[in-house]
């Protein structure tokens, strides 16, 4: 019975011997292959550990990523004046070893990074201009050089403006501040046009490689910066193919947060910049978990991004325990996995893994890029605009406006037919897929306020300056309307409107500012020129009045405190009959403009048919008006050009809804006078 039960013992201890390693050599089997080889269009990398490639890398990256090796301030030593020099007398050994490695081993090699504020040669820091141009020439041409087939590039590593800036006392931001004028002429590296002029560069010596900018707390701090700064460079012309979450920052975030984030940014980068581009995780670590904090993470984040098609591949930044540059984000410990390195194999494996397809396969340099410029912004009904497309990895521009296409090439002539805002669309195409971008271009009616030229002898309203755009009609110091005490409806440029006791006037003019107003005049002579304008200066204001050959200078005393009108006898100025253009141009801070009156009663200012204290806002108007300097006792009538009163109302606020698009005469009374109005009514 010993004997027999001795017998059953070992045979059931064989068994477990046997299926020990059976098991084993399967776990050793799964080991030799890289985790995601069976995948045709993504790959799961990983970097050099301290400047080594672990002897067990190829068996389970596909992709190899140097730490520090390939850093500029890692091969460069010293200036020099020639690619030649630079390849001879650089250090390169390192990176050229892990570089040969990765051909000779099947890993792709990842270049990380030509350009970053952080780890350049110490012997730039005080480099500008041409000086600082040439070496980055110079690197760029040299790497070419050294590494002709690498397909993955980090072309700029951090470059969002505030991070890291303070470092080395400030020395990156200096740095950055140089490479933007050494690279566009700007001195304002948050323009991006630094950026997109290293693409530019990267793309002419790396012309198949993957061009990718890369950045650093993208999911969380930076995640709005990250969207501006990415569809920026592709606007700018910027030939960039994919864009790089470094992915740091992910310890404490939920695998249904990290999706919600990762997708939005995707989605909001495509809409913005008019084409699609491919996402890297570029460096993926999870710290600070313990081991199953950690493996919690992995499985809920790296499936997520995994099964994404807009993911082209996943870089972890480091495996081994100890030798990372996250304490404690190391996957394998003491030659043994931790439970994330045995649930990455496992998920690896599965199917869904294995089906996981991306829309760009990280092997070849990705679409078409467009930038759209146009000759001017805003222009005059009646102008023309050139419209200028500037393309790479394409062979066709096309515009379009409103679906109908108006030319092809480099650039066309756009002329609208009326006023109004016109997107012109562009397409770039190449048979790797479409660009697209866009520019919008304003098309204002220039002349009179309300479509019909002032009378003079009259009184003119300030705030009716001519109809148009800065430059045209008006000129502005500041953006937006300054006085916070009128309703913004009433006209909606740069210059500052105010609303006071008994109307609306212009308000902090500032030296420099003018306006014009077309006027009618109805005959020639002398005019004696009275205007209602306000400052609190304890020395005054002044002002200059242009119509034709007549100038007059106006000096205005301090008429009390700020808010308080006067009215300024300005004298005498010549006018000629017909119509023309005043100019009312400030020349000195700060005054406040109620209206301008001309008359030709030499004994004083008369009263004006039509009495222009009482206006009408806005006009043209779309959904209400508001009768201003009428009082509450007051009725408008409505008349159509046909002579019909269309409407009836008996308050000062009136609801346009049942009037239609047109022109009409508003006879608003009083008990005091009747007065006209030109209304025009645009839904």
């Amino acid at each position: 019975m010993f004997a027999e039960n001795l017998i059953l013992t070992n045979k059931k201890h064989m068994k477990k011997v046997l299926f020990s390693i059976a098991a084993s050599l399967l776990l050793i089997g799964q080991a030799q292959a890289q985790l995601s080889k069976g995948n045709p269009c993504k790959f799961l990398g990983n970097i050099t550990t301290r400047g080594s490639i672990p002897s067990d890398y190829a068996t389970m990256w596909e992709q190899l990523t140097p730490e520090n090796e390939t850093k500029w301030g890692s091969i460069a030593n010293k200036e020099v004046s020639s690619v030649d020099e630079a390849l001879r007398s650089w250090n390169w050994r390192s990176a050229e070893n892990e570089y040969n490695w990765c051909k000779q081993n099947g890993v792709q090699f990842k270049f990380h990074c030509l350009l970053w504020t952080s780890q350049y040669p110490s012997y730039l820091k005080d480099f500008t201009g041409d000086r600082l141009r040439k070496q980055v020439e110079i690197w760029f041409e040299a790497c070419s050089r050294k590494f002709p087939d690498v397909t993955i590039i980090d072309v700029v590593n951090e470059a969002i403006p505030g991070h890291a800036e303070g470092d080395n006392n400030g020395q990156a931001k200096t740095f950055k501040r140089n490479l933007s004028q050494a690279m566009s002429g700007s001195t304002n590296p948050g323009d991006y046009k630094w950026i997109t002029e290293a693409f530019k560069l990267a793309r002419k010596f790396f012309p198949n490689a993957v061009l990718v900018y890369n950045d650093y707390n993208t999911f969380q701090w930076q995640k709005n910066e990250f969207i501006d700064l990415v569809s920026t460079l592709v606007k700018q012309g910027a030939p960039i193919d994919a864009y790089g979450h470094q992915s740091h920052d992910l310890n404490d975030m939920s695998g249904n947060d990290f999706k919600s984030r990762l997708y939005d940014i995707h989605s909001q980068i495509t809409n913005k910049a008019g084409r699609e581009l491919a996402c890297y995780l570029t460096e993926y670590d999870i710290a600070k978990q313990g081991d199953n904090g950690q493996k919690t993470r992995y499985s809920e984040q790296i499936p997520i991004a995994w099964e994404a098609d807009f993911v082209a591949g996943i870089t972890l930044w480091g495996y081994v325990h100890g030798a990372t540059w996250v304490d404690d984000s190391g996957l394998i410990k003491n030659g043994q996995d931790r439970p994330a390195m045995t649930w990455l194999r496992q998920y690896m494996a599965s199917d869904d893994a294995k089906k996981a397809r991306a829309k760009f396969c990280g092997k070849a340099a990705g679409g078409p890029s467009l930038v759209v410029s146009a000759s001017a912004s805003t222009i005059e009904l009646g102008q023309s605009v050139t419209i200028s497309g500037e393309m790479s990895n394409a062979n066709q521009i096309t515009y379009s406006v409103n679906g109908v296409q108006i030319g092809t090439g480099s650039k066309v002539t756009f002329t609208p037919k009326e006023a109004g805002e016109f997107k012109v669309e562009v397409s770039a195409t190449s048979s790797k897929g479409t660009a697209k971008n866009s520019v919008t271009i304003k098309v204002i009616e220039v002349g009179p306020y309300g479509g019909t030229a002032a009378i003079v002898p009259g009184k003119i309203q300030a705030e009716n300056y001519d109809n148009g755009f800065a430059g045209k009609a008006f000129y502005d110091l500041s953006d937006g309307n300054e006085c916070d005490n009128v309703k913004n409806y009433y006209r909606s440029d740069d210059v500052d409107i105010k609303k006071i006791d008994d109307g609306v006037a212009l308000g902090h003019c500032q030296k420099g500012e003018w306006m014009n107003y077309t006027i009618n005049v109805e005959e020639d002579g002398e005019y004696d020129v009275v205007l209602r304008v306000g400052t609190g200066n304890d020395d005054g204001g002044k002002m200059t009045i242009s119509v034709g050959n007549s100038v007059k200078e106006v000096a205005i005393d301090r008429t009390g405190e700020w808010g308080t009108f006067a009215d300024v006898k300005v004298g005498k100025i010549q006018l000629s009959k017909g119509e023309q253009v005043m100019k009312l141009s400030i020349d000195k801070d700060w005054i406040d403009i109620d209206w301008i009156s001309f008359d030709r009663d030499k004994t004083g200012v008369a009263d004006y048919v039509n009495n222009n204290v009482i206006s009408v806002i806005p006009n043209p108007a779309s959904s209400k008006i508001e009768i201003i300097g009428a009082g509450n006792d007051v009725k408008a009538e409505f008349v159509s050009l046909a002579g019909s009163v269309v409407k009836v109302a008996n308050e000062s606020e009136i609801a346009l809804d049942d009037i239609a698009n047109g022109v009409y005469m508003l006879r608003i009374t009083t008990p005091n006078e009747t007065v006209v109005k030109k209304l025009v009514v645009k839904k």
